[in-house]
């Protein structure tokens, strides 16, 4: 006999599934935590989805983890030659892929909260890691177009990986502890003003 699933009840299995791996994680998290969240049976939860993992990338898929990390990308990128980011005019390409980034993650919150730092025994675990590796060679390209080049030493970048993995981290807990939109664009932007103003003072 066929299965008859209902989309109403397919987007609350959803949202109560992003919201459980967010807040306690994958590993963490079990079907039936998320069937009761969702207001629906542990039984009805497995006709929609045959297990955690499976429901788990179906929210969390492999083109929004790469559509985050383009965007990560492209900011960071935007900023070569750029020497005072308050200089830069409202049309500026760093304020517009800043707007979009900030933009995706407000509407995908729960998602970008997972991605870094709730995804421990996924195909993702590793995420994090990988973010911040990206973000201090994006870094130290960024400094190198500037004039006088810095120098860069084995304890500059050992501090650089501490300081990206705390940015990292602290942009998944603002996202995870607000949900506000207003208070997501002012926390983040008051945190990127002081990491900015600490990197450049690190470089200079």
């Amino acid at each position: 006999m066929a299965q008859y699933l209902k989309d109403d009840v397919r987007a609350r299995i959803d949202e109560a599934a992003l919201r459980m791996f967010a807040s306690r994680g994958f590993g963490a998290a079990t079907m039936g935590q998320i069937a009761r969240s969702a207001g629906v049976s542990t039984g009805n939860l497995y006709r929609y989805h045959p297990g955690k993992e499976e429901l788990f990338y179906s929210l969390v898929t492999p083109a929004f983890v790469r559509r985050f990390e383009t965007m990560m990308t492209r900011r960071v990128r935007s900023l070569a030659g750029v020497h005072d980011i308050s200089t830069l005019p409202e049309t500026a390409p760093y304020r517009l892929i800043s707007e979009e980034l900030l933009r995706l993650c407000i509407d995908d919150r729960l998602r970008v909260v997972i991605l870094l730092g709730r995804a421990q025994g996924t195909r993702y675990d590793k995420f994090p890691d990988r973010m911040v590796r990206m973000l201090v060679k994006l870094a130290l390209a960024h400094f190198r177009t500037l004039d006088p080049v810095p120098v860069v030493t084995r304890t500059m970048r050992f501090d650089l990986q501490r300081i990206y993995t705390g940015f990292v981290r602290s942009m998944a807990d603002i996202l995870a502890h607000f949900e506000r939109e207003d208070d997501i664009g002012a926390a983040v932007v008051e945190y990127e003003r002081y990491h900015l103003t600490g990197l450049k003072a690190f470089f200079g």
